[in-house]
């Protein structure tokens, strides 16, 4: 599970790394909060928070010097996708003055299999970037033995990349710091991008990522909490797969990936695109159900929805009741254009159940994608 920003950070400073002051902003009165909170002299930095990287080149980062800049900022940013990603909301914090800006991350090595810390003089970029065009400035020490991370270790990486000597010792106890923050959340990467020196000569984590083991998350229960801002995570609790494409107009609700990846070729080739698919084969329940039809009824770039369900394991039956359920909450009716499909275990009695209430059910793939086309022509 990534963390978005602004949670990663609030872990860091729980473990003593020090981070910028800031509050996380939805609406506009929280924004008058965080201007009160910072203050005139040290305001304002506004950052969209999205699981993505790139934001400062999209505009998704804003230097602003009063409120007026900083809610036009924010106004913009919630109207941005950045990846592909919505920005429903910010983060502010104050500015700083940086003097120099250092990498700084704990993850797995690939080829060792053990955790490695990897150090920069050249932060504030992608350390893809660093390691392709400049590879001399990227250190590194794998983690072979059960002692850790040796404070020895960081200072010999610090002196061969040139780190100035007087931030040595804070550097070293940072390390120490994102180290075990990477070992008792269960991490699979902590990092500190960038890791800037302000001219007082102080070191803060300007940004922060972390991500944990999805696995881990029942002995944390803290960061089961912090989930539940990810619309992919609470629908996969519901036994859901979703994955948000950015863009298209189509909803898909299938079963199993390799149909899930069928019908997403299909739609292309009948000339629309999908905006986001949900795979409904973790268990099917009338919740997870209910909840793949909500959100693609709610989400207002979805026009057309494509029902492809082949049941194995699942009856057709079970899952048009289900569906029904869902619906009925909708004033009993689903309130956009949807063609389904139902073929396997039970699949006559699903077709007759949906039948009933109103919605047209067919058999095989040429046919519903037939149908699916139509719906495409008539829009035009």
């Amino acid at each position: 599970m990534d963390l978005y920003e602004h949670q990663a950070k609030a872990i860091f400073q729980q473990y003593g790394i020090p981070i910028p002051r800031g509050l996380v902003v939805r609406d506009e009165s929280s924004l008058e909060a965080a201007f009160s909170a910072i203050g005139q002299d040290s305001f304002g930095v506004v950052k969209a928070q999205v699981l993505a990287g790139g934001r400062g080149k999209a505009g998704g980062i804003k230097v602003v010097d009063s409120l007026p800049q900083a809610l036009e900022a924010f106004q913009n940013m919630l109207r941005m996708r950045i990846k592909g990603l919505p920005v429903d909301m910010v983060l502010v914090e104050e500015r700083l003055n940086i003097k120099n800006e250092y990498f700084i991350s704990i993850t797995i090595d690939p080829e060792a299999s053990l955790p490695v810390l990897l150090l920069s003089p050249r932060g504030g970029m992608d350390i893809e970037e660093v390691a392709t065009e400049f590879p001399s400035a990227l250190g590194k020490h794998v983690m072979e033995s059960s002692e850790g991370l040796p404070s020895f270790a960081v200072m010999e990486l610090a002196r061969g990349l040139g780190f100035p000597a007087e931030l040595w010792g804070e550097l070293i106890d940072i390390a120490g710091k994102l180290y075990k923050v990477f070992c008792e959340e269960e991490a699979t990467l902590a990092e500190v991008n960038p890791l800037v020196e302000t001219v007082p000569g102080r070191l803060i984590a300007a940004d922060g990522r972390l991500s944990v083991d999805d696995n881990a998350l029942f002995r944390h229960p803290g960061l089961s909490e912090l989930k539940k801002e990810f619309k992919e995570m609470s629908l996969k609790d519901k036994g859901l797969d979703y994955i948000d494409l950015g863009t298209g107009d189509a909803g898909l609700l299938c079963v199993g990936a390799g149909m899930t990846m069928l019908t997403m070729d299909l739609v292309a080739q009948a000339g629309a695109r999908a905006r986001c698919f949900l795979d409904v084969s973790h268990g099917i329940s009338a919740e997870g159900l209910s909840a793949a039809l909500e959100l693609l009824a709610s989400d207002p770039e979805i026009k057309y929805v494509l029902v492809n369900m082949f049941g194995g394991l699942s009856r057709m039956d079970e899952i048009a009741t289900f569906m029904l359920q869902g619906i009925k909450t909708m004033r009993g009716q689903f309130p956009k254009p949807m063609v389904i499909r139902f073929q396997g275990t039970n699949a006559e009695g699903g077709r007759r159940l949906m039948m009933e209430a109103g919605y047209d059910v067919y058999t095989e793939l040429e046919e519903v994608m037939d149908k699916f086309g139509e719906l495409l022509k008539g829009a035009k």
